[in-house]
């Protein structure tokens, strides 16, 4: 039996040497994939970063511009605000009439004043009005789409239509239509 005990030895070598094997290959394939998603979520997270970049620079450009054309729109009030109390100035001492002194002028100037002030008040005292107006319409169509329906509702019902016929039929309680006259 020397022989079979040879064999069972070489066996148990072969596999513990199998085994072995096994145990190397699964840490070396554990070890490529883990380089592998390391290297994939690294270059993921490069493409996000530039993607992120662009933006980024995007997004401040947009800004730039819209600050320049900002300072640009308040630089141009500006100017249109000087330009409007120098007509008003110019108006107020219109034709000569008061370049004698400077109280007429102001006086024009201050009358100028207000007329604006009024107008625009009343401007906006329109279109409150306005508004008032186009909801109390809403409101009379809104009503008069309830009433419909509620007279088609009611037309609907069979008693109605009953008292309706026997009104029509009874020519003694209908009102007398009034003479048409010819017109020339």
């Amino acid at each position: 039996m020397p022989h079979l005990e040879n064999i069972l030895l070489e066996r148990s070598l072969y596999i513990a040497v199998a085994l072995l094997v096994l145990y190397l290959g699964f840490r070396i394939g554990k070890m490529i994939g883990t380089l592998a998603g390391t290297r994939l979520i690294s270059q993921k997270e490069q493409e996000l970063f530039i993607a992120q970049k662009g933006f980024k620079t995007l997004y401040e450009s947009e800004m730039a511009a819209v600050k320049s054309e900002n300072a640009t729109l308040k630089q141009q009030v500006d100017t249109m605000t000087a330009k409007v109390e120098d007509y008003r100035k110019k108006a107020a001492g219109l034709g000569g009439l008061f370049n004698s002194g400077g109280k007429k002028a102001d006086a024009m100037y201050a009358l100028l004043l207000e007329n604006e002030a009024l107008e625009e008040a009343l401007y906006n005292q329109n279109e409150k009005l306005k508004n008032e107006r186009t909801d109390a319409l809403k409101e009379q169509l809104r009503n008069t789409g309830y009433r419909r329906v509620l007279m088609s509702q009611l037309m609907s019902d069979e008693r109605i239509k009953g008292y309706v016929a026997e009104v029509l039929a009874d020519d003694k309680r209908l009102p007398e239509l009034p003479a048409q006259t010819e017109r020339p």
